[in-house]
């Protein structure tokens, strides 16, 4: 049986599944990468949801990758949320990894007489379709409408996907987390409580 991924997921997109693979835990940061089976785990839990239909079998894309495109979606995302300039070069390692896996639509002949939309990856590996996916995804969310936020909970470092504007926080436990800390704040200060 399959290991399941132990860290965050929360349905949002990809890229941003990505940026949350570092994630706050007690104790500190976690590299939810940084295991091999934790980062095989990963890739499945969030392969289903990629756009990359027909991926042929073959090895999943090294830590190494991953984690390289982690680094540049990070800084990508957070500035896009914290409204700064983007970094040149960071944007030019997400085009980078997009690239390795150029794809183009065919259509192919199907057993019922009719014709089926397929994928032509054009002699890609699995792992370069996989990056490029990731990758993709990230340029959709830095070019698309602005609905990124960052988790406001104490000590949380996600990012996700507004689905409100008003929205706040990645999670509802963060949520939660964050009402009991103003409460406890409002308590706690004399002639407040």
């Amino acid at each position: 049986m399959a290991t399941p991924y132990s860290g965050p997921l929360r349905d949002g997109p990809p890229a941003v599944e990505l940026h949350n693979t570092l994630y706050a835990a007690p104790g500190g940061l976690v590299d939810g990468l940084a295991d091999p089976d934790q980062a095989r785990a990963w890739i499945d839990a969030v392969a289903r949801r990629l756009p990359i239909p027909g991926v042929p079998p073959g090895p999943d894309p090294g830590i190494e990758d991953l984690v390289a495109l982690r680094a540049a979606v990070r800084v990508a995302l957070r500035a896009a949320v914290d409204g700064d300039p983007q970094d040149p070069g960071v944007l030019e390692a997400i085009n980078r990894a997009s690239r390795r896996a150029p794809r183009s639509p065919t259509v192919e002949s199907r057993p019922d007489a009719g014709a089926g939309r397929g994928t032509d990856f054009h002699g890609a590996s699995r792992a370069d379709i996989i990056i490029a996916a990731l990758a993709g995804d990230a340029v959709d969310l830095l070019t698309g409408p602005d609905r990124l936020g960052s988790c406001r909970a104490p000590g949380c470092v996600l990012i996700f996907l507004r689905d409100h504007p008003r929205r706040e926080w990645c999670s509802d436990a963060c949520g939660n987390r964050a009402r009991q800390a103003r409460h406890y704040e409002r308590r706690r200060r004399p002639g407040l409580g």
